[in-house]
């Protein structure tokens, strides 16, 4: 677990700072790119900590039709929804690159939580932050346009990009279609108006932001 010493998440840190009988009980799995971590509908009593690559929580519907819920990066952490009533996942988690997590059974995460306010705590409030985006996203979906949402999803990358200088984002149109929960037509159909415009340049995967004021104000004019 050697991933907890270099980065400076607040889960790695409470799980450092356990005491010695619950720090010997997590287990280290490893998962490869497109490996199923979780499956949609069985019981899982552990709780989980991502300490390195991404996982794609999402859903499938009878039809086949996938709603990516969320995507966790590394520091995030799952399974605290049905831990304690031993409920069956409502959705599937997949790895979306080589993934290492640490897990610790639902009878020494109860000795945990109950030994330790700070982390009980952190996780109540963690939930709540949770709660709220998922509230706000949920009005979003409902109220806004598809138009509005692709175009605030591009400029929420490009405003949280990690390298500022840059203006390009490797973006699958099939995780768009997934996390708007429509046809990837759909999905091309609203990148080529907004190319067409010249607001971005869309090549295979890679979208560019060519005018991210002009963009800003394609969306402000679907707002309502």
């Amino acid at each position: 677990m050697k991933e907890l010493f270099r980065k400076d998440y607040p889960m790695f840190k409470l799980v450092l700072n356990s005491k010695p009988d619950i720090l010997d009980k997590w287990e280290v799995l490893d998962f490869e790119k497109d490996e199923v971590i979780c499956k949609y509908n069985d019981v899982y009593e552990y709780f989980c900590v991502l300490l390195k690559g991404s996982i794609n929580i999402y859903h499938t519907s009878e039809k086949g039709k996938t709603y990516s819920q969320s995507v966790y990066k590394e520091g995030s952490y799952f399974g605290e929804l049905e831990i304690f009533h031993s409920l069956p996942y409502v959705c599937e988690i997949k790895a979306m690159n080589r993934v290492r997590l640490i897990r610790l059974k639902k009878c020494y995460f109860e000795k945990w939580i109950n030994s330790d306010n700070e982390v009980a705590i952190y996780i109540l409030k963690s939930l709540c932050k949770t709660s709220y985006e998922l509230s706000k996203k949920a009005i979003v979906d409902t109220l806004y346009s598809l138009k509005f949402r692709i175009c605030d999803y591009l400029i929420t990358s490009y405003e949280s990009r990690v390298k500022k200088e840059h203006n390009k984002f490797y973006i699958s149109k099939d995780h768009l279609s997934e996390h708007f929960v429509v046809t990837r037509r759909s999905i091309n159909r609203i990148l080529k108006d907004i190319h067409d415009k010249g607001y971005i340049s869309v090549y295979r995967d890679k979208i560019e932001i060519l005018d991210i004021d002009s963009l800003i104000d394609e969306r402000e004019s679907e707002r309502y």
